[in-house]
């Protein structure tokens, strides 16, 4: 049994070739690059693999997900979901196939986590990412600032690892940030903030947690440099979000005290 994969990607002229390269090695033969409006050579990049490439109109994985699986899938196909930054191995692709073939309707494998191209056996924070599915429905809900698997999903658990190697600039990594930090502050505006979140926001706790999770519960230090730069940047992370949500608090109590009608005005 073989398999379709999708390709989300923008400007990933850094990833891309790895991604694809692990994609042939694994003979999964045919594969289609959607790309979001790339400046880069993905274009070229994709022509020199001999992989199709189309312009898609990306909003979210969410929407991503949903159309990838619904309207371009048939039912009971199986079809995989891959970031430009992700590896997958012939031995995870083949497991993968064997759970459909079994009757499950998705397949997640855990994360290995790269850190400027040195691969992390111990810190990783990621949990296992669904990548393959069965064509024919709608696997996904939002959930923060990403999506979360509806309940009910049959969901199988590879032993093999599906790589996360992001190699772009370290200035990617800070406007990714800052993205997600926006899209935080849009969520709390509209009252769609989880727990985690409401510790994001409000106390700052996981700017000192999340790396302590990282790099001592999770034994990054065990991952050598690797496992301590995957530390201080969930910390950059986590300090940007946080720094971002007292700048929207400060900005919103401004407006507040501007909106207030002065004494002089009531004395009026």
């Amino acid at each position: 049994m073989n398999c379709t994969a999708y390709i989300l990607a923008r400007n990933e002229e850094a990833n891309l070739p790895r991604s694809l390269q692990a994609l042939r090695a694994a003979q999964v033969r045919s594969v289609c690059v959607l790309d979001s409006g790339s400046t880069d050579r993905t274009g070229e990049i994709c022509a020199q693999f001999g992989v199709a490439v189309e312009r898609y109109g990306y909003n979210t994985h969410l929407d991503a997900y949903k159309h990838i699986c619904l309207e371009r899938t048939p039912a009971g196909t199986p079809v995989m979901i891959l970031d430009a930054d992700m590896l997958v191995s012939s031995e995870l692709v083949s497991e993968a196939l064997d759970y459909v073939v079994r009757g499950y309707e998705v397949v997640a494998a855990p994360v290995r986590m790269y850190w400027n191209g040195s691969p992390m056996r111990f810190g990783s924070l990621c949990p296992p990412k669904p990548f393959l599915f069965l064509g024919g429905k709608n696997y996904f809900a939002a959930a923060g600032h990403g999506e979360r698997l509806v309940p009910g999903i049959g969901v199988a658990r590879t032993r093999n690892f599906l790589g996360h190697d992001d190699r772009k600039p370290f200035e990617a990594f800070l406007q990714s940030q800052l993205r997600y930090s926006s899209n935080l502050i849009q969520r709390a505006s509209q009252r769609q903030l989880s727990f985690k979140d409401h510790l994001r926001m409000r106390t700052g706790l996981l700017v000192a947690a999340v790396p302590i999770i990282s790099y001592v519960l999770k034994g990054g230090w065990l991952s050598g440099r690797a496992g301590l730069g995957y530390a201080v940047d969930r910390m950059i992370a986590e300090a940007i979000m946080y720094r971002q949500a007292i700048a929207s608090a400060q900005s919103d109590e401004a407006v507040a005290r501007s909106a207030e009608p002065s004494e002089h005005a009531q004395g009026l």
